[in-house]
This record gives structure tokens, sequence and C-alpha cells, in this order.
């Protein structure tokens, strides 16, 4: 997977011992994806925030934007955390070496601008505003260096899966979410007064790194291809890291040479998945892996319920074992996909019990007539018929095929589960034929007895 805390905790560690003085800064939403949770889900997501304020001080984070989904589970929470919060409307500067860096926050332009001209007034020499709406909007405040935001809605696209930046009068920059990259700022005061100036990157570097962004894509898409030798993935994986490093030091050099007294530069590191990650960091999350599977699998002995069951009339769940008599050529091809071996490579990692990942290696969970409890799943393990199909009660007592609630299921079923972040070599085009075989969509058509 691309992205996690100790990967971005080794990139910062890295930049620090450069001797360059460094500060880290949160934009906000950092500890949880959506606004309420179920009580089953907070148990897990209280532990996770932990772990990542934890992370946050061992990469020693200087100030955090707090937003509107921090607060999921309550002010109350978020404060005992015990991060440096930055609200909207506020201020701080901050020392770096012997400039200061102004920070100011807020949800509309006119809070952005009265912090600037007040951090201003208090000597910044560089001043970023971390914005809580539109990126557009960010865009007429006044006074500032640089906008960032991280808390509007995000458009993951080969564009700038990474990031974007806006340009003009104030650039904003926008920052993905789910720790897939890191914003880096390089600032060069220069003489004293007036606003920083957004350097422009070099020519033949810009083409050398754009160039290799492309290679580095063809790399990532031959990884993903299914069936790949192992002798051939340990190849691609050596050329990756390769291009990674070297796509990291273009970017580098690009924006050393950009960087003229009185500009700063901007740029998406990305946080690829061969990255080394920093051990304390990588500590935390594994801890953090342990206690939230034992955390959920008591919740669910204690406090777990049955799912409720289908409205009248609408299939329920049944299992892969209903299917199997009646289907046996489509078994032959699915015993031989990774589906079939979904939940195993949950309890490989210890990760069986997780909210967050069971839902995709399980039948029907959560699911109206589904499995509800991480205890009970015994007979709804891996990705099954049901996944893909829909759940199958009236199909297993009418044996007919227009009972199937999904007789060809799209790739709009599939992306479900194999997100950009979960399975981010995924097409559905190079993965489909893979689930297929004789019997199961190639050669003939599907079994079925009546």
């Amino acid at each position: 997977m691309r992205g996690g805390l100790s990967k971005t905790a080794a990139i910062i560690a890295k930049t620090r011992g450069s001797g360059i003085p460094a500060l880290f800064v949160d934009a906000g939403d950092a500890f949880f994806e959506r606004k309420a949770f179920g009580a089953d889900e907070a148990v897990g997501e209280r532990r996770r925030a932990q772990a990542i304020a934890d992370s946050y001080r061992a990469m020693g984070l200087s100030a955090q934007f707090t937003g509107p989904l921090d607060d999921a589970l309550g002010p109350d929470f978020r404060r005992s955390l015990r991060l440096p919060e930055l609200k909207a409307g506020e201020t701080r500067l901050l020392e770096a070496g012997q400039w200061k860096l102004g920070l100011v926050s807020g949800t509309t332009a006119a809070e952005l601008s009265a912090g600037a001209a007040k951090v201003r007034s208090g000597g910044a020499r560089f001043v970023v505003g971390l914005f809580g709406g539109a990126p557009a909007e960010a865009q007429r405040a006044t006074g500032m260096d640089l906008a960032v935001a991280a808390q509007a809605p995000e458009t993951v696209g080969a564009e700038w899966e990474d990031g974007r930046l806006l340009r003009g009068p104030v650039p904003v920059a926008q920052v993905q979410s789910r720790g897939r990259s890191v914003l880096r700022v390089d600032v060069s005061p220069g003489p004293e007064g007036g606003t920083l100036q957004l350097a422009r990157g070099q020519g033949d570097i810009e083409r050398e790194f754009s160039a290799a962004g492309q290679r580095l894509e063809l790399l990532k898409r031959e990884l993903g291809t299914p069936g790949l030798s192992a002798e051939r993935k340990r190849l691609l994986d050596a050329r990756l890291h390769e291009l990674v490093q070297r796509r990291e030091q273009l970017a580098a050099q690009a924006q050393a040479t950009a960087l003229q007294p009185g500009t700063f530069a901007v740029r998406f590191v990305a946080v690829e998945a061969v990255l080394p990650e920093d051990p304390s960091v990588q500590k935390i999350i594994a801890d953090y892996d342990r206690d939230v599977s034992q955390l959920n699998l008591a919740w669910a002995k204690e406090h777990g319920e049955p799912c409720p069951p289908p409205a009248r009339g609408e299939p329920a769940y049944v299992g892969n074992e209903a299917c199997r008599s009646c289907h046996p050529d489509p078994f032959a091809v699915y015993e031989k996909t990774g589906h079939a071996k979904a939940y195993a490579t949950l309890e490989s990692v210890q990760k069986q019990y997780r909210l967050d990942c069971v839902a995709c290696h399980v039948i029907g969970f959560q699911q109206a007539g589904g499995v509800c409890r991480v205890d009970q799943v015994e007979d709804r393990k891996n990705v099954g018929c049901e996944n893909c199909h829909g759940p199958g009660s009236v199909h297993v007592a009418d044996r007919t095929r227009k009972s199937v609630v999904r007789p060809r299921p799209g790739p709009s079923v599939c992306v479900g589960c194999h997100t950009p972040e979960n399975s981010i070599h995924f097409d559905y085009a190079t993965y489909l034929p893979r689930v297929l075989g004789p019997g199961h969509g190639a050669g003939n058509s599907t079994t079925t007895r009546r």
C-alpha cells in the first residue's frame, strides 16, 4: 500500500538530517475519515487516533490545524490527545533558524487575511495559511505567501494523485488524504519585507522528472499484473526502488536550483510503498495493529449483535457452501484465485478483526442478512460468490438465473474494495480474466440446475 505514517516520518527525519531547519505541520482532518461512528467502530477509531497522535509527537509536530472530522469522537477526546492545536482564526509564530514562520488558520478568506496581518506585525517572514474550505476561496485572502487546503473534498486522478497546486496571487496547495503524499515547502526568505514569490522549476530537470514519473507508472502497472513470477517481481521492485530514489534526487535538484533569495518552492513527495520506514513510528503502528484487533474482538464478544434480517422479499446472504453443490465448475476456478484466500491474507498480518479490513475479506459483512460480528465469520470467510453476485438466498431457493442479483457484476462492484489505497495497481480489464474460467464467465455459461 502507498502512504503510511512510518514512511512519512522517515521522509521528515531525512529532511531534518540535512541540517536545514525543518518544521512539520498538519493541515487538519488527520484522525478520522467521517463525522460519526457506530459503537463497534468507535473502539478501533479511538485507538487509531491515539496512534496517529503518538506518531505525530515522535515526528516533532509543530502545529495541527483542527478540522471538523477531528471532532468525530467529540472535542474532549480530541483535546485528550494533547497535540499543539491551532483552531480556526488562531495564529502562531514558529522559529525556523533565524527566521520566523507565521501560521494562520481559518475557514474564510477574511480570517486568513486578518491572521496574516497579525503574524506579519509579529515578524513573520513567511506566512502559510491553513484553510478549511474550497481551495479557490483561499486565493481571495491577502498577506499570505502560501495557502494549504487539506479539508476540502479531494479528487484523486491521474493528473494530480499526489496533490495539486493552484497558482495565482496566493498559491494554494491541495493535499490528498490517507497519507499518500507529503507537501514539502522550501523557503529562501532573502531581504526583509514583502511576500515571497513562488519559484519556477528548471526545464531540463523538470522534463527528466516528468519522464521518470511516466516510467514509474509503467513499472507500477506491470507490478500489478496478476500471475507475475517471483523473480520478475523482485526485479521490478528493485527497479522501482531505484527510480523512486532518482525521482526524489531530481525533485530536490530542481527545487534547490530554482530557489533564489526571496522565493519558495513546493512539491508533493509521493509516499511510495518502497520507501524506508522510521523504526519508532513503525513500532507505534505495529502496537496499534495488535491492540485494535484485540479491542474489536473483545467488543464483539461482549456487545456484538447479529445483523438485522433483510426486508420482506429481499434476499439474504447464505455463504459459499450453499452455492458449491450446484456450481462445481465455477468453484474449480474460484478456488485457484486470490479471492478464495482473502481471509488468510488478513490472518497472516493479524488484521482479521480490523473493521476497516475485514469487510472486504468476508461475505456480507454488516449487511442485512449477513454477518455483523468479527467473532462469527467462520462460515463467511473469504471473498465469495455473493460479494460479486449479491445475496443468494432467493437464488438458492428457486435456482433460476433471474434471481441472481448481479449476474454479470461490473467494475463498480470491484472498486468498492479495490480502492486506490488498498489495491493501487488494480485494473479491471487486467484482473477480470484471473477470476473467470470454464463455467464461470469464460468458455461456457455458468452452470445452473433447476
